[in-house]
């Protein structure tokens, strides 16, 4: 029997990515980011369009997808959106698995506890959201001797106002609400 998906497609501040919004239901219960086919070991719907050759990371998230293409050699969205969103319908429709339990979650290291607790908080408050909403996500990475270090996933991996974004919001952000913070930075992000 076919399970009925309701979603509809997003553009987002990056060129590069799409949102996929399921309306009826929720996808994962955190973030989890694949940017080739050995990470998507453990997710069958992140594998389906990481195998397409113009994809180059999928983010999947409570409720949405958001698809990343190849900067270079990709087709527009536009030759491209009808194969994507049908590519993720059909799975969800055939109720196949999203991931499988046991994907390697973002683990910070076991110092300053009650900073990082803060830090978290603020993430999931003021910042996620908003990062949520234009297809990405901002999680938390690592914090040390004052200098927070986040990751910036799926639409915001690549995005062009990364700088933007990370300088004249996130950091502010950060730094306006827990003093102990000094630098914030952006691991493993190209754009920055």
């Amino acid at each position: 029997m076919k399970r009925t998906v309701i979603m509809h497609v997003e553009g987002v501040p990056n060129p590069n990515a799409m949102k996929f919004v399921l309306e009826n239901g929720i996808l994962v219960d955190r973030p989890y980011e694949f940017a080739n086919l050995v990470q998507a070991e453990h997710s069958p719907l992140a594998r389906r369009l990481l195998m397409l050759r113009y994809v180059d990371r999928v983010l999947l998230n409570h409720n949405f997808v958001t698809v990343v293409k190849d900067i270079e050699n990709s087709p527009s969205w536009d030759d491209m959106l009808f194969e994507v969103k049908m590519l993720i319908q059909a799975h969800l429709e055939d109720d196949k698995p999203i991931i499988f339990f046991g994907v390697e979650e973002i683990k910070h290291q076991e110092s300053d506890e009650a900073i990082i607790e803060i830090i978290t908080r603020v993430l999931d408050e003021h910042i996620r959201p908003a990062a949520q909403e234009d297809g990405g996500d901002i999680v938390f990475d690592s914090y040390k001797d004052g200098v927070l270090n986040l990751s910036m996933k799926g639409a915001c991996h690549y995005c062009p106002y990364a700088g933007q974004t990370m300088s004249q919001g996130v950091e502010k952000v950060m730094m306006g609400m827990v003093p102990e913070i000094r630098q914030v930075t952006a691991t493993g992000n190209p754009s920055l």
